[in-house]
């Protein structure tokens, strides 16, 4: 079924409320060099067994976010013998490109990023086995851009994570606004929306007890405004994700909250459903809002990826 390939606007400043990074910043540890020769900073947890680590875990944050949004997962797994790595996201805040931060002009760069830094782990760990996890659009990221990976990379990764995976938008623009928004879509494509403007400041529970707007005045990767070029490759990815996600077939784990305020439990199902893995597993997080690692059963979240992980290297 054909989707409004622009209703991502009329619903931005909710996609900016759910997913913008609630977790401190984390030391800019290194940088990286891409496909491209553009250099971004990543962040890492290193194992503190002292030994090489039992498995390392890719991280992609999502929009508006950063690495340090797996501040605590890293925090948590890298006692367990895990290392984390997480890289920043071009066209997010942490890009050190001014111009590029809001935009993003080919979302084949994402996805040739992505073989980057892998490639650029495997440089360091040697034969550990790999985990990928994608936190919502970082999710996104991995279904759609897994194809692109190079042969070395893939046979490397054991297994991917999606935590809180933006598989579904609610809501719909009347055919007035739809046809003006792809109007807009089409002649300006760089044309910048500001959407807390849209959003009004209304408020959205993404983890317990948060204020979105006031923690999100605390973190320097805040970005105020995103191109309509962006924002149409993002819905573009959301409802192709079924098919994206059915043709990876490692090992996957999908992790979803009952309380987010995009995608519904049922709507979870159906992607799980459409999963062609042999090997998938599934957990709701009832109590828990759209930023899984840092809510009320974040415990609970680290013991289940934890036992996945070692269930698989």
């Amino acid at each position: 079924m054909h989707m409004s390939p622009l209703r991502i606007i009329y619903l931005g400043a909710l996609l900016l409320m759910s997913v913008s990074s609630f977790g401190q910043d984390a030391t800019l540890t290194a940088k990286w060099k891409s496909f491209d020769g553009a250099h971004f900073p990543y962040s890492k947890w290193i194992a503190k067994n002292g030994d090489t680590p039992r498995a390392v875990i890719i991280g992609v944050h999502g929009i508006s976010g950063a690495a340090s949004d797996f501040n605590n997962l890293g925090s948590e797994l890298s006692q367990k013998g895990i290392s984390v790595y997480a890289y920043e996201l071009r066209g997010q805040g942490n890009d050190p490109d001014p111009e590029r931060i809001g935009d993003l002009k080919d979302v084949q760069l994402w996805f040739s990023d992505l073989n980057s830094f892998i490639s650029s782990v495997r440089k360091e760990i040697g034969t550990v086995p790999i985990f990928l996890y994608g936190e919502s659009i970082g999710s996104l990221i991995l279904m759609h851009g897994f194809s692109a990976i190079s042969k070395e990379n893939k046979e490397q990764v054991e297994g991917i994570i999606y935590s809180s995976p933006l598989i579904a938008l609610p809501g719909k623009l009347p055919p007035i606004k739809n046809l003006l928004v792809r109007t807009a879509m089409f002649l300006w494509p760089s044309y910048r929306v500001s959407l807390r403007s849209l959003s009004g400041g209304g408020e959205a529970k993404v983890s317990e007890g948060e204020n979105h707007w006031e923690q999100m005045a605390k973190t320097k990767h805040y970005v105020p405004k995103f191109t309509l070029r962006i924002l149409g490759t993002i819905e573009r990815m959301v409802f192709s994700s079924s098919e994206a996600a059915s043709k990876i077939k490692k090992p996957t784990l999908v992790l979803h909250p009952g309380k987010d305020i995009f995608t519904k439990p049922h709507e979870v199902d159906q992607f799980f459903n459409s999963l062609e893995a042999k090997d998938k597993s599934k957990k709701l997080f009832k109590e828990s809002h759209h930023l899984l690692a840092f809510d009320k059963e974040r415990d609970e979240l680290f013991k289940i990826v934890l036992e996945w992980i070692k269930d698989r290297s």
